[in-house]
């Protein structure tokens, strides 16, 4: 319903239940200059405003036939009149003169829930970054360039090795890093994200840990036993994986994983 309509049914209603224009505007907590200007055409009111007039004259928009159905009767506009809605009710949160103790209380728990989030994700973040880098190299190689002078740490080594889109891959490769030793034969390393391929098996390096997907032997330098956990095999402390003959992966902590 558009304008003058819309004003000429306001005033049929607002007579019928025999209301004077000041009446009317006191259930709507409108101004009478406004409620004349809706009445005689002159403008279009906000769909919330129109609402609360037809509320008041206890009018159902919703069931009216004579509703334009695009104009109420759509997603756009119930939505529309949802957020309106929402935006006062938010924006009264702030306005500590009424109910005081009821919204500091809501107040407090919004912002107590953004703080204990941002704790939540800032440590991950940290530890995501901790172990974003197995090496660090003094300057990116070429691609297919020797890798070990790169390599800060000294205690890196390789019979043959070259480094190709942040991935080590050599023969004969020896290093300790974050915690973990690694002899291997053959191996693919992402130095970036800690991914490896060692021959057929598949693992990460984090920080003191391995987790690794394979179906190899393992043994282990403790007398702790081996723990299952869900899918999963944890050994801790001085835990040691052989793959084969003179390649072993060890770690304070290895998590054998099921295989891909």
């Amino acid at each position: 319903m558009n304008q003058p309509e819309l004003g000429k049914k306001i005033a049929e209603l607002r007579k019928a239940k025999g209301l004077t224009q000041e009446e009317l505007v006191e259930k709507c907590n409108l101004n009478v200059r406004t409620l004349q200007r809706i009445e005689s055409g002159e403008v279009t009111p906000r769909s919330y405003t129109i609402k609360t007039i037809f509320t008041a004259l206890d009018y159902n928009v919703y069931d009216s036939s004579e509703i334009t159905p695009n104009k109420f009767r759509n997603a756009e506009f119930i939505i529309s009149n949802w957020l309106e809605q929402f935006y006062r009710y938010f924006i009264d949160l702030f306005n500590l003169k009424t109910n005081t103790m009821k919204k500091v209380t809501i107040l407090l728990i919004i912002f107590s829930s953004i703080v204990l989030g941002l704790f939540a994700i800032l440590p991950q973040s940290n530890a995501q970054k901790k172990n974003s880098t197995v090496f660090q190299v003094t300057e990116k190689p070429s691609t297919k360039d020797e890798v070990k002078a790169y390599i800060k740490d000294g205690n890196f080594s390789c019979s043959y090795c070259f480094y190709d889109n942040d991935e080590i891959i050599g023969s004969d490769v020896k290093f300790n890093q974050k915690g973990v030793t690694v002899n291997a034969h053959l191996i693919r390393l992402n130095i970036k994200t800690g991914k490896f391929n060692i021959g057929s098996m598949q693992g990460t390096i984090m920080n003191g840990k391995v987790e690794v997907w394979t179906k190899t032997r393992v043994n282990t330098y403790s007398d702790k036993k081996m723990e299952k956990i869900n899918d999963k095999f944890v050994l801790k402390g001085n835990a040691k994986l052989t793959i084969s003959e003179n390649e072993t992966i060890e770690a304070d902590e290895i998590v054998l994983s099921p295989q891909k």
